[in-house]
């Protein structure tokens, strides 16, 4: 009987089985992660490698299969998945995770995503990458999240570095010129 009603089955199947894959990608590991990560592109990824040099145990998930599979060779514990889809968050350890960073691009994904984490009852910690200052704003209004201007935070960064390599070269001016 399988045989002959195989060739319908197909409807009533999930093109990406979240669930299925989520077993096939269990930690292997076994440790709760201390952040996940959505979005693993330039600044995503770099977040990530960066915690992970301060010991601290990072999940990222990015929708982009070739991102996963070289952040994977890069040694980060990385999955597939759409940030925004309610039912592949179901699927994922993020209910005890302290924190959720979302670095996806645009509000409508960072919106989707929060929904996706209230429903599941996540009660961590969110930060979420905003573009600019209306973005900011924006993002605000949606209550407990953690916002992060990465412009901003790196023009701020790169000052204090310039001013430090600015004061250090007066200081050696001025010790050559009173010699």
């Amino acid at each position: 009987m399988y045989a002959w009603l195989a060739p319908w089955m197909g409807l009533f199947e999930r093109r990406h089985p979240f669930l299925e894959l989520a077993v096939e990608h269990t930690h292997g590991d076994g440790v709760r992660p201390d952040v996940a990560i959505f979005g693993l592109g330039r600044y995503g990824s770099r977040l990530a490698h960066s915690l992970r040099q301060q010991d601290i145990h990072v999940l990222g998930v990015d929708f982009d299969p070739e991102v996963v599979r070289a952040q994977q060779r890069l040694g980060l514990d990385a999955r597939f998945g759409d940030g925004e889809a309610p039912d592949y968050i179901e699927t994922m350890p993020l209910k005890d995770v302290p924190w959720v960073v979302s670095t996806l691009p645009d509000r409508a994904s960072n919106h989707a995503l929060l929904n996706a984490l209230s429903e599941h009852h996540h009660s961590g910690q969110i930060a979420i990458v905003a573009r600019d200052e209306a973005d900011a704003a924006s993002l605000r209004t949606l209550g407990r999240v953690e916002i992060i201007l990465p412009f901003n935070q790196a023009a701020d960064f790169a000052a204090l570095d310039l001013a430090a390599c600015i004061a250090t070269s007066e200081l050696t001016q001025n010790k050559e010129a009173s010699s």
